[in-house]
């Protein structure tokens, strides 16, 4: 049986938490970010203290990510990648785009069970294969020189 959204969400707290540290630089927009999508998602003005508490004590070397996906693995696509954008909004809120917090939005979904088409617009690829690549000589002289 799944667990109301309710009981979860010290859960949340904890996934945007570790979104906020995924750079491993946490900063004070990020925190206030995850504060505000928590009222966001309970619909209140104020987080619990309990709640608050636990944002303030949260500590990624304890975090256990592939836990506490367990927790949203039978949700629906849809509020699989509504969590996936609230990790994105916690990561823009320091306005820097990070590797590392693209890997970690790969992470939580690997951990929650989200494919990865239904979140592709959020992430970035990176072209891996170079050698394949097929670049004009024309092309790169006129790169090099404007």
């Amino acid at each position: 049986m799944k667990e109301p959204a309710s009981d979860r969400l010290p859960l949340i707290a904890d996934l945007l938490m570790d979104a906020a540290h995924a750079d491993r630089q946490l900063a004070g927009e990020e925190k206030t970010a995850v504060r505000r999508l928590l009222r966001e998602v309970m619909g209140a003005d104020a987080l619990p203290m309990d709640l608050d508490f636990r944002i303030d004590e949260f500590s990624p070397a304890k975090f256990d990510l592939v836990q506490t996906g367990a927790a949203f693995a039978e949700d629906s696509l849809a509020q699989k990648r509504r969590l996936i954008e609230l990790c994105a909004a916690v990561h823009a809120a320091d306005g820097e785009l990070d590797m590392a917090e693209d890997e970690h939005l790969r992470r939580v979904a690997a951990a929650i069970g989200l494919p990865t088409a239904r979140f592709q617009d959020l992430v970035v690829d990176i072209l891996e294969d170079v050698e394949n690549l097929e670049v004009d000589a024309e092309d790169l002289e006129q790169l090099r020189r404007g």
